[in-house]
């Protein structure tokens, strides 16, 4: 056996080994953080249930954890957990808020559509133009890639139609994201903790 041969086996095995060495660390590291969340959601939920007076503060942060984010509206989250599949609906608001209008917390207490997103037309055009360039793009990320020896339109199609493409794609299931959070706004308790300070309760 040639000694290039050699190397190209070592090579490759190596190469299979990392590979497989990321992906179950990857998948480690995800089974680890749902732990974490799901020890944090407990306590902090039994320590708001059992001292409705903790300070703002501690409330907002321990709100803001659960989501994942500082830019979220902490009565929004705890609305959110009050419904049902709260952990579908928390990641369909984080993935389409943008498209409705803050809680009311005062009126109806549903989450509803900003105006020029309301109206279900207004919504369906809007996907199909982003499922629309999202072909586009990828298809012309396709033909510089595997139909074009120059390596600048390479870099153009992995650098700039491919992101596009995923953007586009993005934005079309952001909508669809919300619609479906808008759609299935069920709670399954009867006290909601809305207020930092207080909680609003409905029957």
């Amino acid at each position: 056996m040639q000694l290039s041969t050699i190397l190209k086996i070592i090579t490759t095995s190596f190469g299979s080994w990392g590979f497989a060495k990321f992906f179950y660390e990857i998948r480690t590291g995800i089974k680890l953080r749902l732990r974490e969340d799901y020890k944090f959601s407990r306590d902090f939920l039994k320590e708001r249930q059992e001292n409705p007076n903790l300070h703002p503060f501690v409330v907002e942060k321990g709100y803001q954890a659960i989501a994942g984010s500082r830019r979220v509206d902490p009565e929004e989250i705890a609305y959110i957990l009050s419904l049902k599949n709260p952990s579908q609906c928390l990641n369909d608001y984080l993935k389409g808020k943008k498209y409705l209008n803050k809680l009311d917390v005062r009126n109806d207490l549903k989450f509803n559509f900003k105006k020029k997103y309301s109206t279900s037309w207004s919504r369906r055009w809007r996907k199909s133009l982003y499922f629309i360039l999202y072909f586009i793009f990828f298809f012309i990320a396709l033909i510089l890639l595997f139909f074009n020896q120059s390596f600048s339109f390479k870099i153009i199609a992995i650098a700039l139609c491919f992101p596009l493409a995923i953007w586009y794609l993005e934005q079309a299931g952001r909508i669809s994201d919300a619609e479906r959070l808008v759609k299935n706004q069920q709670k399954h308790l009867s006290t909601i903790h809305l207020s930092l300070n207080n909680s609003y309760t409905r029957k």
